[in-house]
């Protein structure tokens, strides 16, 4: 009876650590990032593939998905006629350069059988890029539901990335922001450690608007202080359930402004420290 007892309490547990939704936060970015690997592959084999047919179409369209549309829709360069490349939306300028190529391509003439099966491979590509979008909208409702402060603060795919890294809302919640501030680095954080070479600045949050659109000297100071308010929004997610973030917000842009400012006063008086060395070195010459 005891053993019963002790096996069904011990499911009963199972069951519930397996119901946080969080964990299926973690798995949707997961999957998120194998369709991103796919279509990678997906989308170089099929320019690779109807490129020995209209090679030129290649670096005149450069996104993946409106190649793969383009190609799954028109088949051979015969039928990239400015009535058929209207119908997908492309600019009129672009649309000549694609009918001047097409005529004058120097790709080899294919039979209909070979490009039907390019096509199929490109339909799977569209499918998958479908299934990518659907998760992603998916993977923003259940970030606006678990996690609203992290999602308001990085970006819906950004936090979710972050709880991926450090296995969890909870785990993340008990990470101090240093730690939050590298996740995604580990590999430079060990090498720096084991070297003695310089420790990174960030991780993934170098995604962030804040941190990649600002100056190089200053994208430490910015995304040490968006990781103190990162680890502030997931401690209130995952203990308190209360909406902090447009006052998070706040703090963070108030925060930058300062950094932007002292990083703009170091610079102007380092450049008049050099001003003044020059001219003492000038002085001492003379």
């Amino acid at each position: 009876l005891i053993h019963e007892v002790s096996m069904e309490m011990s499911k009963a547990s199972v069951r519930k650590a397996a119901e946080k939704r969080d964990f299926l936060i973690v798995q949707a970015v997961q999957a998120l990032d194998d369709l991103d690997k796919t279509l990678n592959l997906f989308a170089g084999r099929i320019r690779e593939w109807y490129g020995l047919h209209f090679p030129e179409l290649t670096r005149l369209i450069n996104n993946h998905e409106a190649y793969a549309k383009l190609v799954h829709s028109l088949g051979k360069r015969e039928n990239f006629s400015e009535k058929n490349l209207s119908k997908h939306g492309l600019p009129r300028g672009k649309i000549s350069q694609v009918v001047k190529a097409a005529q004058t391509s120097m790709g080899a003439d294919l039979r209909d059988v070979d490009i039907e099966q390019i096509q199929t491979l490109c339909a799977q590509y569209l499918n998958l890029h479908g299934a990518r979008r659907k998760i992603e909208k998916y993977l923003e409702d259940i970030m606006e539901e678990e996690a609203p402060n992290i999602s308001a603060l990085t970006g819906p795919i950004l936090g979710a990335r972050l709880i991926a890294l450090a296995g969890g809302l909870e785990n993340m919640a008990k990470m101090p922001s240093s730690t939050i501030q590298v996740l995604g680095a580990e590999k430079a954080l060990f090498r720096s450690l084991t070297t003695g070479a310089r420790p990174p600045k960030h991780g993934v949050l170098f995604q962030h608007a804040l941190v990649h659109g600002s100056k190089r000297s200053m994208r430490g100071r910015i995304s040490r202080a968006l990781a103190g308010k990162i680890a502030i929004a997931a401690r209130t997610d995952a203990f308190s359930g209360s909406y902090v973030a447009d006052q998070l917000k706040k703090d963070l842009m108030r925060k930058v402004e300062e950094i932007k400012k002292k990083g703009s006063k170091q610079k102007t008086s380092r450049k008049a420290w050099k001003r003044g060395k020059a001219r003492r070195k000038a002085r001492k010459q003379k």
